[in-house]
């Protein structure tokens, strides 16, 4: 196989990869629901994280179904008390109990992934 087929070849794969990613995301990705990568506040915890994913959950006293965003929240930062570790963590909340940041860019989950280390399954 020559460099250019092979090069040919490994393009067709990397869009079919792409092609099958985004058909996914739009059949069971809620058609309201903000992004993944999205910069929210989860008011709940009044902690800022980033949308990961969202699915449908229960009916609200409308009928309408209320979507669940699942989000890594990011540890909150003390500058007064240095020691006090905090961690990452997922947490699931209701489209109501989150703030989205419409007007910052969604962030690339892949290369927040990569920055973290790897370790966390996005």
């Amino acid at each position: 196989m020559s460099d250019s087929e092979e090069t040919k070849e490994i393009l067709e794969r990397i869009a079919d990869a792409f092609e099958s990613f985004g058909s996914n995301l739009d059949e069971k990705y809620p058609k309201e629901a903000v992004r993944p990568g999205t910069i929210v506040r989860a008011n709940r915890v009044d902690s800022l994280g980033v949308v990961t994913d969202a699915f449908y959950g229960e009916l609200d006293e409308d009928n309408q179904k209320i979507i669940i965003y699942t989000i890594l929240l990011f540890p909150k930062r003390n500058y007064l008390n240095q020691r006090r570790d905090e961690q990452y963590y997922i947490s699931n909340e209701y489209e109501y109990e989150v703030t989205a940041y419409l007007m910052i860019k969604p962030i690339n989950i892949s290369e927040l992934r990569k920055n973290l280390g790897g370790g966390i399954f996005i």
